[in-house]
């Protein structure tokens, strides 16, 4: 560190001290720093320059040394950590969304984009929030923007949709009817959710998935107890009584990772800094595939008809490679 750079750090860490520790003594101070009498006393002439706008004598660090104890007044700003701008806060959530778009910069993105919101006042976080989801719908694709649209309708008009979806984690299409209730942005995705007649079940679809939708004839009565808030959540997924219950064990990277980004379990953190990791999951094919893309960073214990389905699929990769 230089010179400049340690002067510095010192008198910010001087400031707020003595702010809290009024007429303590110079040689307890210097003690405490390590470091001169004469350093502490030129930090502190130094200290006399440092203000803030509009750079009236009150804006200004006011030091009184009497004798061997020093008095600091109108340090007000030294208090507490500055707090970030509503256009600080902006600038840095654009800059972040130029981080690579793999799993590992997605992951960092959202973690540190939910720390500057944390920073913000509620109001401002808020708006900040509704900006972002009114930015990422006039950015939609132009498929996606359209059926948005049809689907809006739809819940207007409380009319029953038909479509065709593509379920990614079981790699099929299939013809469904659906109640629509609502539309949601969720982690930059959009979802409608309504009543799936063919599972009789509510459930949120994603609306890039929909390759067919029409608008059908027939309605249906809007549920008095839905509540779209509860789609808005850290993950969009509910479990169910179908679901498999998976127990993993995974390195402490991934553990870091899953405490940002907590699944549906229960994490109990080893010793070496492993964890044990209890989830349900409602498609075996999407967790076989999640395991795999984590190779050496992620072990399947159980169930064991799933261990195999991953040992299978390990060696059907390693064939590719023979």
């Amino acid at each position: 560190m230089s010179d400049v750079a340690e002067r510095v750090t010192r008198i910010l860490t001087i400031i707020p001290y003595v702010r809290e520790h009024q007429g303590i003594r110079i040689s307890e101070l210097a003690a405490r720093l390590r470091c001169p009498p004469e350093t502490i006393v030129a930090d502190l002439n130094a200290a006399l320059l440092c203000g803030v706008p509009p750079y009236l004598p009150s804006d200004y660090v006011s030091v009184v040394m009497e004798g061997d104890r020093i008095h600091v007044a109108f340090a007000e700003h030294f208090q507490r950590p500055v707090n970030l701008t509503f256009q600080e806060a902006v600038s840095l959530i654009i800059a972040l969304r130029h981080l690579p778009t793999d799993q590992r910069g997605l992951e960092a993105r959202r973690a540190l984009e939910r720390k500057i919101l944390d920073l913000l006042p509620g109001a401002s976080a808020e708006v900040l929030r509704s900006a972002r989801r009114e930015v990422n719908v006039g950015s939609l694709h132009r498929g996606v923007a359209e059926r948005v649209g049809v689907l809006q309708r739809a819940i207007e008009e409380r009319r029953e949709v038909r479509m065709e979806y593509y379920t990614a984690s079981r790699d099929e299409m299939t013809a469904r009817t659906l109640r629509p209730f609502g539309i949601i942005e969720h982690d930059g995705e959009w979802y409608v959710v309504g009543h799936d007649l063919l599972r009789d079940a509510e459930r949120p679809f994603r609306v890039d998935r929909i390759r067919q939708l029409k608008i059908l004839d027939s309605t249906f009565e809007f549920p008095r107890d839905f509540d779209i808030e509860r789609y808005r959540a850290p993950r969009m997924y509910f479990p169910t009584r179908r679901d498999i219950r998976v127990k993993l064990r995974v390195s402490p990277d991934v553990e870091r990772w899953l405490r940002e980004e907590p699944p549906i379990g229960r994490i109990s953190k080893l010793p070496d800094g492993s964890a044990i990791v209890h989830l349900s999951v409602s498609q075996p094919q999407w967790i076989v595939s999640w395991v795999m893309a984590r190779a050496g960073q992620v072990e399947l214990l159980a169930p064991e008809a799933l261990r195999k389905k991953v040992a299978a699929a390990c060696r059907a990769a390693l064939r590719k490679y023979d």
